[in-house]
């Protein structure tokens, strides 16, 4: 791995992080989670109160690394009946958006 100090991009060598929102099929929660620790890019879990049942954190080297645990690996446990992936998007590569002042609305009457 080079220097991050010599490096053009410093977030080149950045971990990438994202979440996985999943939904079991009841009574298979046991078998999920034996399966899903296999997954070594899967870093906490937890347990949720609303749509989705689970909030996975997953860890990687690269993105493409990240998005195949998601798609091929979490996705295809046994019991998973829906998932929501989400993965990490650093602003800090990006140039600041330079913000105006909004224009004048109509003075407003209050009667």
């Amino acid at each position: 791995m080079a220097n991050l100090l010599e490096c053009p991009d410093p977030y080149a060598f950045r971990r990438m992080w994202g979440v996985v929102l999943a939904n079991v099929a009841p009574g298979k929660e046991s078998e999920f989670f034996s399966n899903l620790g296999a997954i070594h890019q899967v870093r906490n879990v937890f347990y949720l109160f609303e749509d989705y049942e689970y909030l996975l954190e997953v860890e990687a080297d690269s993105i493409q690394e990240l998005a195949t645990v998601m798609r091929n690996h979490i996705r295809h446990l046994p019991g998973v009946e829906r998932t929501a992936d989400f993965i990490e998007g650093n602003t800090a590569r990006f140039a600041p958006v330079e913000r105006g002042t909004p224009p004048a609305g109509p003075e407003r009457t209050i009667y």
